[in-house]
């Protein structure tokens, strides 16, 4: 019997709610299951009754953001860290903390391929 090669499951973490739906529909339509969120608890949250091979982080939100489960992975899951994406329009002098730890960062606007292209790097890390 032919069995279909699993896609990626990827954890998607955007305060802003338009960026939210259009990385979901983009992310989808290439055939990766998405589990959205819009706050760090909530990422946090799935991360511990969940396994993930991405994760999508917005790091400049009002409370709770990426840098919440950054830091929740460098505690829990520190080898996690090479497969989170950090999906921002923060400075990149702001980024030079934690730009060793992930996969890497995809800056805000972005175009669709360019995120879809981060997200199969990381999936194959």
């Amino acid at each position: 019997m032919f069995m279909f090669p699993r896609r990626s499951s990827i954890l998607l973490l955007d305060d802003d709610a338009a960026i939210r739906r259009l990385m979901t529909l983009l992310l989808k339509r290439a055939g990766y299951r998405v589990h959205a969120v819009d706050k760090g608890n909530e990422a946090i949250a799935a991360l511990d009754r969940s396994r993930y091979d991405i994760i999508l982080l917005d790091i400049m939100m009002p409370t709770e953001g990426g840098m919440t489960v950054v830091n929740h992975l460098r505690k829990k899951d520190p080898a996690m860290l090479k497969r989170v994406l950090i999906v921002t329009g923060t400075p990149p002098a702001i980024l030079k903390s934690i730009a060793g730890e992930v996969a890497g960062i995809v800056n805000k606007p972005f175009e669709a391929q360019t995120l879809l292209d981060a997200v199969e790097r990381a999936a194959k890390s």
